[in-house]
């Protein structure tokens, strides 16, 4: 039983020694205001355009008469 314990805390004390080895993977950019930003100005506008053009999904369908 002695011999399995020592085995079990060599292996955790190689574990931690591979861990500390290990470099930290780089952290993530941060969230940009700015992108967002620029987006919703350009999906209002383009919201703008298509309700002055009539497509806008809150303006009424014409019907096309042939």
């Amino acid at each position: 039983m002695a011999a399995i314990m020592s085995a079990i805390d060599q292996l955790e004390e190689e574990e931690a020694m591979a861990m500390a080895a290990m470099p930290l993977p780089p952290p993530r950019p941060g969230l940009s205001p700015w992108k967002y930003q620029g987006l919703n100005e350009i999906m209002s506008m383009r919201i703008l355009w298509q309700l002055r053009m009539g497509r806008g999904a809150s303006s009424p369908k014409k019907e096309i008469v042939a």
